[in-house]
């Protein structure tokens, strides 16, 4: 499974960034494998539908799960659609720390 995770930065004690759309990183975790990868949200400045840009961006990278604070209501459409689950997580929490909750759990 592919989880995508909205981060403030590209490394792995950076927090998560609370908007889904204008985050400035997504990293990609592997369960399977446990790589991650930190990829630049270069559609964060748009002036409009970042959202659906962002899901379409989540979508080509082959992700399963989403783990967001927060998906605007036209970007859960999309990924509804596109049967990628969106996981809610509390703000504050760093990347690492999704990480460890979905290393341990038997997917």
């Amino acid at each position: 499974m592919v989880i995508a995770i909205p981060a403030s930065a590209d490394k792995i004690d950076a927090l998560i960034d609370e908007r889904f759309g204008r985050c400035s990183f997504f990293c990609f975790y592997n369960t399977q494998t446990g790589n991650q990868i930190f990829k630049r949200n270069d559609i964060k400045d748009a002036p409009g539908g970042v959202g659906l840009q962002a899901a379409e961006f989540i979508a080509n990278n082959g992700v399963d799960l989403i783990c967001a604070v927060e998906v605007g209501p036209k970007a859960e459409g999309v990924l509804n659609r596109l049967n990628i689950k969106i996981n809610p997580v509390d703000a504050g929490q760093t990347v690492e720390s999704i990480i460890n909750l979905y290393s341990q759990k038997d997917i």
